[in-house]
């Protein structure tokens, strides 16, 4: 199978992008674990979650020392400026998302660990739960159900951030496979990783990688599950 990449990707209603070299709102803020997470209200962010055995250990464990440095050289930063980044920090900080961000891309699409999602049946579980609160909690934008992680674009609504929706899709879906599975343990792993969508090339981009992602880990037409929003998908419709 031909695994389907949008060519036109239309913004959302109400898309607000995000420009982190302009000057930080009030309504911004940081929401801190192992690494630093920004958090504007409205925005569109890119979630990606995974199971606990995607990533050999000893490599999850170098990436979570790097943002651990990482989190005090910004709260260094941020304490001899007023609270404010200074632009070589804010540059240096997204360059080291980025490189965090193709680490672990490349790591997942290496498909480690047990890749239970393969199968479609318990694939729907996701599915199931990301869909749930479409419109209540949030504005469901584009997912892929990899064998062993998970992408999401989407717009929290009024009240809900990133890591409330991904605890709430964790622990409905890893209900259910347990279940199914007649066991119990984590599934998950508990800390997601995401990004605000900055612009409309970002978000296109984000949408086209997530689109390919199956593809990229030469993954067979039933071994993931790619959802794109209506609008997206009219928007490639041939007449």
């Amino acid at each position: 199978m031909l695994w389907f990449v949008p060519a036109q990707v239309p913004l959302p209603s109400h898309f607000l992008g995000f420009d982190p070299d302009s000057p930080l709102t009030q309504d911004f803020c940081v929401y801190q674990r192992h690494m630093p997470h920004w958090r504007v209200p409205g925005r569109c962010y890119f979630i990606t979650f995974r199971a606990h055995d995607s990533i050999p250990l000893p490599v999850m464990q170098q990436m979570k020392a790097e943002a651990r440095e990482w989190q005090s050289r910004l709260a260094q930063a941020a304490s001899e400026t007023n609270g404010q980044l200074p632009p070589n920090e804010l540059a240096a900080w997204r360059e080291f998302q980025n490189v965090q961000m193709r680490k672990l891309e490349h790591l997942l699409d290496e498909n480690h660990g047990e890749c239970l999602l393969r199968r479609p049946e318990y694939r729907q579980f996701l599915v199931d739960a990301l869909h749930h609160f479409e419109g209540i909690r949030t504005e469901m934008l584009a997912y892929a159900i990899m064998p062993n992680h998970v992408h999401v674009v989407c717009r929290p609504l009024d009240g809900y951030t990133p890591e409330s929706l991904a605890r709430a899709w964790k622990r409905h879906s890893a209900a259910c496979l347990h279940q199914a599975l007649r066991r119990s343990g984590s599934f998950w792993q508990e800390e997601s990783f995401d990004r605000i969508i900055r612009d409309a090339d970002h978000y296109a981009q984000t949408v086209r990688y997530l689109a390919k992602n199956p593809l990229q880990a030469r993954l067979g037409e039933n071994e993931a599950t790619v959802w794109l929003h209506p609008e997206i998908l009219a928007a490639n419709a041939h007449p």
